[in-house]
């Protein structure tokens, strides 16, 4: 567009860069669309179309919407599929200044978000990346990597083996990515990636994110080692990790300070779920809008989303170590014996924040006053939960956990996280950094002068006003401000003859004349820079103290996996207690017993009672069952029932049964 203003050429430019996303373009007090972003976006949120340029022939079509209210128009851009590419103003606009600098500061799309109000609170919100030979059908490879990513909480993993299709695609459903990175080489190619494009919302990136040079630098760098061999895991894995992490950089435009670790995800220690298994025996749900009718909502007791996030793990990857399974059992058997601490426990958990996700939006620069706050008051209540935990350790001999035990050991009470926000964030601060007042009073002396400096402002204003009252004999003369003209006298025109000479004029209304004076003038100017410098030194000292919580970045996330382990042993607890389920007997014998068990979900839902069955498989006579009946009879019940029970048994909860080994 030759005839284009400079605005639009600069718009054009930035939109050159981010092709594929909605881009919300700053201007003012407005995020604005133009062109096809403005057609699409204009439609999905149902707000007004128009145009720029109204009287030409080609005129641009234009929509906006307000900047404070642009989280609710992100969330429904998001949710159709779409990426929204935040572009803002990067200085203030001043006089001569011509076209202000703007620049893209985040780029959000389905698979790399961390507001609130686009996540799923019991559910990852996870990213992934597939690396296998692009020259072959996915579906016909041996050599799948795999890695996967939750912005979020950080939770930065990779399978640590070669995958063949049938076990990616087992993984693809243990942990339902939003979204899935490949290489803009596959767009189109449906020999390639068949199967993926039915599951999983793919988005292409550049192909260089998976070179494996590139992307085992992006791993270097990132984590500061000099060789990825200490990672673990093999090549195509790796690769699918650093492009995973290149990409959250790129759209994320800042150092993910949340991402402490890659955990290599070995293969053989969990047992694997074929995706059939999984929808059938419906373990967890498959969408937000069915909840009930899944053996995730039976066993949900959980009172944080961090709890029921990992209790979801854990249906989906049961354990296939006995020792394990015994000592999560254990766990679950402390708090069901004590019913007291598990009540306590239960209730202080309650108001405890999503420690994941809040250090995760604090360390990625996107935490605001009021989350440093909710970090605090989480923090605050660790020293009642270790105290709880401690007294109660000692007084259920009958049924120890050295699990229990061992969290306890590696307590961390965050005290210099607390004292940090404590001393230096006002107690109800305000939702946005431009409103001010969110830094605690005598943590920062200069802000405190300054603002001791706007309270007498206001008081020498007062006086001028009453002096200058007394000097013209105006009793009807005020002092006011705007934004526009700023501090000013304004007399009524009645009294226009009393002005004195040195008054400035500044502006004329229809029954009124507005006045400067050169004492006002001084006093306006030392006004406005204190509430200038006040704005500068509060987001300053936010930044810095943000910057300092970052860095214990690993404690927060070691005392949320922590928190979430006592709390999913406590729900399992309290659903064994309200349910009456039994603990199995865990052994490597090749037999299944059952005794009176029942299906978990069928028993909670039906309107009669269940009526329980017994199961015995047991190697090497009875290796085998034969089930007949009519239609309807129960048969495929039955079958679910047991598989349901070994899987509960398998993740270490306790099952519904009067016995079973």
């Amino acid at each position: 567009m030759n005839d284009a203003t400079p605005l639009m050429r600069q718009y054009l430019e930035i939109k050159k860069g981010h092709p594929d996303a909605i881009l919300f373009f700053r201007v003012g007090d407005f995020y604005e669309m133009f062109f096809e972003d403005a057609l699409i976006a204009s439609k999905i949120l149902q707000i007004a179309l128009t145009s720029r340029d109204k009287n030409k022939e080609n005129a641009v079509p234009l929509c906006g919407i307000p900047y404070h209210a642009a989280s609710g128009y992100i969330a429904k851009l998001i949710r159709s599929g779409y990426a929204v590419a935040v572009c803002e103003q990067m200085e203030e606009p001043g006089a001569g200044k011509g076209i202000i600098r703007r620049e893209v500061v985040r780029v959000i799309t389905p698979g790399a978000l961390i507001e609130p109000e686009l996540l799923t609170e019991k559910e990852n919100n996870y990213l992934a990346a597939l690396k296998w030979d692009f020259a072959s059908p996915v579906h016909l490879s041996k050599e799948i990597g795999l890695a996967y990513l939750d912005l979020s909480t950080g939770d930065f993993r990779m399978i640590s083996s070669h995958l063949q299709w049938v076990e990616a695609e087992s993984e693809l459903w243990n942990i339902r990515p939003k979204e899935m990175i490949l290489p803009s080489e596959l767009k189109g190619r449906e020999k390639q990636i068949g199967p993926l494009q039915s599951g999983w919302p793919i988005r292409f990136v550049g192909a260089s994110l998976f070179f494996r040079e590139r992307a085992e630098e992006s791993l270097k760098g990132h984590f500061q080692i000099h060789s990825v061999a200490s990672l673990g895991a093999e090549k195509n894995a790796l690769t699918a990790a650093g492009a995973l992490l290149s990409h959250a950089q790129e759209t994320q435009k800042t150092a993910l300070a949340n991402i402490i670790s890659l955990r290599p995800h070995p293969s053989g220690e969990r047992m694997r779920l074929h995706s059939f298994a999984q929808r059938h025996l419906e373990l967890a749900p498959l969408s937000k809008d069915r909840t009930e009718g899944t053996l995730f909502h039976i066993l949900d007791r959980t009172v944080t989303p961090m709890g029921g996030r990992l209790l979801r793990e854990w249906i989906l990857r049961p354990l296939l170590s006995p020792a394990q399974i015994i000592e999560r059992q254990d766990a679950v058997a402390f708090f069901l014996d004590d019913l007291s601490l598990r009540a306590r426990l239960r209730s202080l958990l309650k108001k405890m924040a999503d420690l994941e996700r809040l250090v995760g939006r604090i360390s990625l620069k996107a935490g605001r006053p009021h989350d440093l706050i909710a970090l605090k008051e989480s923090i605050g209540l660790l020293p009642e939960i270790q105290k709880q935990l401690r007294s109660s350790t000692c007084n259920v001999p009958s049924c120890p956990s050295a699990l229990v035990d061992h969290l306890v050991s590696l307590w961390d009470n965050l005290d210099d996280v607390f004292s940090l926000i404590e001393s230096a964030v006002a107690p109800d601060p305000p939702l946005s950094l431009k409103e001010g007042g969110f830094i605690k009073e005598g943590y920062l002396p200069r802000l405190d002068e300054f603002r001791r400096f706007q309270k007498e402002g206001r008081s020498i204003l007062t006086e001028i006003e009453l002096k200058e009252k007394k000097r013209t004999g105006i009793e009807s003369l005020k002092i006011r401000y705007n934004q526009v003209f700023g501090y000013y006298i304004e007399v009524g025109e009645t009294h226009l003859k009393k002005i004195p000479a040195d008054y400035i004029r500044k502006q004329t209304l229809t029954r009124a004349e507005r006045f400067t004076t050169l004492e006002l003038r001084e006093v306006e100017e030392k006004i406005v820079g204190a509430v200038e410098a006040i704005q500068t030194l509060e987001e300053e000292a936010f930044e810095e103290i943000r910057a300092k919580i970052s860095l214990q970045t690993g404690r927060v996330q070691n005392m949320a996996r922590t928190l979430s382990l006592l709390d999913l042993f406590s729900s399992l607890a309290e659903v064994a207690h309200q349910n009456n389920y039994c603990r199995p007997e865990i052994n490597d014998l090749l037999s299944i017993r059952i005794v009176e068990g029942r299906h978990p979900v069928l028993e909670q839902m039906g309107r009669e009672p269940f009526v329980p069955n017994d199961t015995l498989l047991q190697a090497p006579e009875r290796r085998l069952l034969i089930l007949t009946g009519p239609n309807m009879a129960g048969k495929s019940t039955y079958m679910r029932q047991v598989a349901l029970i070994v899987l509960m048994a398998q993740m270490g909860s306790f099952v519904p049964a009067r016995e079973a080994t």
